[in-house]
């Protein structure tokens, strides 16, 4: 159901249904909550939020509100370099601390840090994923602030490379189970919200009514 929302466009739909909402935010919500319950949540999965986050800021009508070219090209850069990272750097750095570990002290931090950064595009050769990837996570990292415009574009491409290499594989479930236990539980709620509101107004046969009390009085004096 979380892919579904995440990519409308990769999802089945009737062709005789109403086109669907634009659940991405719902969606982001709920990887919010699940890392909130969790604390761990596979990497893609986190990613993907982070990414269709951004990209809701600045598409979405009414959402990009006071935040300026500026602070939106930080909020894609981050959500990119976190990407990025949750795939390569993570992997590459414990990788990185074995070699050094066995090799000579001599080496420079300049040098270390260019090994480390070749390791981080071979890592990315590995996975499938592209070069240009890895390029823009050293471009923010480094200072060098691509255009929105550009970032927008990378980030649209960053969510289809996790559609193919994650989501299309691993989460393969038709969401119809879990869009009627959805419904289920907004209907079990409705029912619940219900009864609490009749057991307010409607008196029990230990309660007395208002009018009933005061009638009652009458009656003894």
């Amino acid at each position: 159901m979380v892919r579904d929302w995440f990519f409308p466009h990769h999802a089945k739909v009737d062709a005789y249904s109403a086109p669907p909402k634009d659940m991405r935010q719902r969606a982001v919500d709920m990887v919010n909550l699940w890392l909130f319950k969790e604390g761990l949540i596979p990497p893609a999965v986190s990613a993907t939020a982070n990414l269709t986050e951004a990209l809701l800021h600045d598409t979405v009508p009414g959402r990009r509100g006071g935040i300026s070219d500026l602070a939106m090209q930080s909020i894609y850069a981050m959500a990119f370099v976190r990407f990025v990272n949750a795939f390569v750097d993570r992997d590459v750095a414990k990788s990185f601390t074995v070699t050094l570990a066995a090799e000579e002290s001599a080496d420079t931090a300049g040098t270390s840090s260019v090994r480390t950064e070749k390791s981080m595009y071979a890592h990315a050769a590995m996975i499938g994923m592209p070069e240009e990837f890895v390029h823009l996570r050293h471009q923010v990292t480094h200072g060098e602030m691509p255009s929105l415009l550009h970032l927008k574009k990378m980030t649209l491409q960053a969510l289809e490379w996790l559609w193919e290499k994650w989501w299309k594989t691993n989460a393969q479930g038709d969401p119809a189970r879990a869009l009627r236990e959805a419904e289920v539980m907004k209907y079990l709620s409705r029912e619940a919200t219900e009864a609490r509101r009749q057991r307010k107004i409607i008196p029990t046969d230990e309660q007395v009514s208002p009018r009933e009390e005061v009638a009652q009085k009458s009656n003894k004096g």
